[in-house]
């Protein structure tokens, strides 16, 4: 990676030092990625590729070793996937028992099967070891001590578990959260109840259509707040590629009647909440949610002859870096404007982010090099209004039991 110094536009930001960093080279750090570490802490980043690092897209195999750097020593990184005899295969972590038959049986299938793999992984390593859980496409900004863990684990922490709160982009309700972006201490209950939940959903089935259907998403209801992104037609569709996070939503809304656990007295309490529109998808906002834009940007030369392109990248890639905590490469599921995650899986778009000589080279070291001048913010829980949900994690309340 090439060196840059910190451009005098960039205001709000300050050089890490290099002693808090990873500086190995890539050879050292993926060998070591690709070996198996006994769990030690419960500072652990999770993610999943299904087929394993050397089968990664170049943005996220960039962005995974770039965590690697960032978060230095106290953190390890563990890409677990589905390959047989795979050191980082998910059975090395957690049990089967924590999945339905078909992830188990290798039958799950439809459009999103790999997604939904993740899904399913996530929870389970979160609750038996902790940590953080990142997809693949969280280009990191903040380091995760100072974004969650820091706070989930002083000594007097009344927190813990730390979502990263997308009111609106799911259902319309305040408090929405990504499942793509989470942070929990080892054996967190909503956790546990939350998976429990979904793994449900998948009892007897192979893929999600329909999931909108099953009591328990009817629940909570379906993601009624994608209507007012243009896809009004598709928010059934939608909702059941989103039913995990559906499921959070029932989670926090719930009363078991089998245990006394309440999920809103949880979510009130022992929750850590941060913005996560403007702290994931500002660059995405800035261009309209045009990847091609995005694209245009980051591969724009240093030495860009036009001033006004080169001034625009730069202002570009220095908001993003001061203003917010991550830059989501998301995909466009539902149709639209293809976003910058679809065009990274593309010839001629494969390093758009990171291509050598251009601004997005330079934002790339400023993942690792440099850190935002803000502080992290704490979302106050807001009451929505709903009543609880009186159920257990994978049964319905008795309104849904008598309406069928």
């Amino acid at each position: 990676m090439a060196r840059f110094t910190l451009p005098q536009s960039a205001t709000s930001l300050r050089v890490v030092p290099e002693s808090r960093l990873d500086l190995r080279s890539e050879e050292e750090i993926v060998r070591e990625l690709c070996s198996f570490r006994p769990i030690t802490s419960e500072k652990n980043v999770w993610c999943f590729w299904d087929k394993g690092l050397d089968r990664m897209y170049p943005s996220y195999r960039c962005t995974v070793l770039n965590w690697v750097r960032k978060l230095g020593s106290s953190w390890t990184v563990r890409i677990v996937d589905l390959v047989e005899d795979s050191p980082n295969n998910v059975y090395k972590y957690v049990s089967k028992d924590w999945f339905p038959e078909c992830f188990v049986n290798r039958t799950m299938d439809g459009n999103h099967a790999a997604q939904h793999a993740a899904d399913l992984v996530r929870l389970p390593l979160l609750y038996e070891h902790g940590g953080v859980w990142m997809d693949v496409g969280n280009m990191l900004h903040t380091h995760l001590d100072q974004l969650f863990w820091n706070v989930l684990s002083a000594p007097d922490s009344p927190y813990e578990m730390a979502v990263w709160i997308i009111t609106g982009q799911i259902r319309k309700q305040w408090g929405s959260f990504g499942n793509y972006m989470l942070a929990a201490r080892k054996g967190c209950v909503f956790i546990q109840n939350w998976h429990n939940s979904y793994k449900e959903l998948w009892r007897g089935r192979t893929n999600a259509t329909g999931f909108h259907k099953l009591p328990l998403v009817q629940d909570i209801g379906i993601a009624e707040g994608m209507s007012d992104w243009h896809f009004k037609d598709k928010v059934l569709e939608m909702s059941d590629y989103v039913a995990q996070m559906l499921l959070g939503d029932r989670t926090k809304n719930l009363l078991d009647v089998s245990t006394g656990w309440n999920g809103r007295e949880f979510w009130e309490n022992k929750v850590f909440m941060v913005e996560g529109i403007e702290n994931g998808v500002l660059g995405a906002i800035r261009t309209d949610f045009d990847g091609h834009k995005q694209a245009e940007l980051f591969t724009t030369p240093l030495d860009e002859p036009d001033e006004k392109k080169r001034q625009a990248a730069e202002a570009f890639v220095i908001e993003v870096l001061e203003k917010s905590h991550m830059y989501k490469v998301y995909h466009n599921s539902a149709g639209g404007l293809p976003a910058l995650g679809d065009l990274i899986k593309k010839d001629g778009f494969k390093d758009a982010d990171h291509r050598p000589g251009t601004f997005g080279e330079l934002y790339r070291y400023g993942t690792v090099h440099w850190e935002s001048l803000r502080e992290v913010e704490r979302l106050i829980p807001q009451s929505t209004g709903e009543e609880l949900i009186r159920a257990t994690p994978t049964t319905p309340s008795a309104r849904q039991v008598s309406e069928d």
